[in-house]
């Protein structure tokens, strides 16, 4: 986890002053997640495949009660991904084998709205210009879902 944390602090430094200068919520979507994430799980349930697409983790959500679509990054072959994986309480239900799972669970409706918007099955890590008013502003009332346990800049973390 640290070295996750570590990481993603480090692509997201570059961008600090100017968010501290303009008062945007996040420096970038790094920082997003840093700000926003939770830790999550896998264990010997979890079903772990060598790549998950977004739009699959999204699909399984869907298919487990109490499932979130959870957008992130996980820590693979020692480097920060950006990834997606459908999570239950603090676990990873079904995502990418990885050392450790940093991700902000969504709420379907808020995905759905980013997704068709947008064109892309990615909400967060799409890097499309039009989710610039999230890290200015922040993620919208509703947005995020309870899950995972306190991510690096939780409150009280």
């Amino acid at each position: 986890m640290d070295e996750l944390t570590a990481a993603l602090a480090e692509l997201e430094a570059p961008f600090r002053t100017l968010v501290d200068d303009s008062e945007w919520a996040h420096a970038s979507v790094e920082g997003l997640v840093l700000d926003s994430g939770t830790w999550w799980t896998a264990d010997d349930r979890t079903r772990v495949q060598p790549q998950v697409t977004f739009s699959d983790a999204f699909s399984e959500a869907g298919r487990h009660s109490g499932g979130v679509y959870v957008e992130g990054f996980i820590w693979a072959a020692g480097q920060a991904v950006a990834a997606a994986w459908c999570g239950l309480g603090t676990s990873v239900v079904y995502g990418p084998r990885a050392e450790a799972y940093l991700g902000v669970p969504l709420a379907p409706h808020f995905c759905r709205r980013v997704q068709q918007r947008n064109g892309t099955a990615a909400v967060l890590m799409s890097k499309h210009p039009r989710l610039l008013p999230l890290l200015r502003d922040g993620l919208p009332r509703g947005a995020v879902l309870p899950g995972g346990r306190p991510g690096p800049r939780s409150v009280g973390a």
